[in-house]
């Protein structure tokens, strides 16, 4: 009878945090779309920017929902956790490595001729992006794909 109860206990939860999670979803998009527009009329975006995101953002939600029920899941997180988390701690490593390699007056490559600073800039990405995201391809193998969450 308890393990009736506490079943019947947690299927509301889980019912609870799905409607929580769609009224999150609905009221950020709501809110995000008017900041857009917001920033639009008081010149500090493009029209352009302001269509692309408007129109962007309520696909990212129903990806995001998608993957969060797709039965492909461990692939989706893949792709997400290698492509978007070794870009997102590949170009956190590549501004200090920037910063220490070219922008600041002591570094070695602060010698060079703007246009070549520029240069090296691309070049630096590549590999800080690739090693980040080998890096978080071997956790991921190692923890067999599962989210955080599970």
């Amino acid at each position: 009878m308890i393990e009736k109860e506490k079943n019947v206990m947690e299927r509301d939860k889980e019912e609870n945090a799905r409607k929580t999670w769609m009224w999150v979803s609905i009221g950020s998009s709501i809110i995000f779309t008017f900041m857009l527009w917001l920033s639009y009329f008081l010149m500090i975006i493009d029209l352009i920017d302001a269509l692309f995101y408007t129109i962007s953002f309520p696909l990212v939600i129903l990806l995001v929902y998608y993957g969060r029920k797709s039965i492909h899941q461990r692939t989706i997180t893949k792709i997400i956790v290698v492509g978007c988390g070794g870009f997102g701690f590949g170009c956190l490593i590549w501004f200090i490595t920037v910063y220490l390699l070219v922008a600041v007056p002591w570094t070695p490559l602060y010698a060079l001729p703007p246009e070549l600073r520029l240069r090296t800039f691309l070049p630096l990405l590549l590999p800080s992006c690739g090693i980040t995201a080998i890096i978080l391809y071997r956790i991921g193998k190692k923890r067999d794909w599962i989210p955080h969450g599970y």
